[in-house]
């Protein structure tokens, strides 16, 4: 059981939970030199790049989800 964060209602037992993003973030990672390893021959660097990360989720209702 939760309560739904949109609109307050409690659940029933069993009832599923959706999760929905409220705010993202962009985010830069960085090039990493040796960082995928899939065997003793296959190292491979990371280019590294932009992104978007989740900042804030919550957790809603199968009515809010729909």
């Amino acid at each position: 059981m939760f309560n739904c964060e949109r609109c307050g209602k409690t659940s029933q037992p069993g009832q599923p939970s959706y999760r929905k993003v409220v705010e993202t973030r962009e985010k830069t990672y960085p090039y990493r030199s040796h960082a995928n390893r899939g065997g003793p021959f296959d190292i491979r660097d990371d280019p590294g790049g932009t992104g978007t990360e989740i900042v804030r989720e919550i957790t809603i209702c199968e009515e809010c989800h729909a």
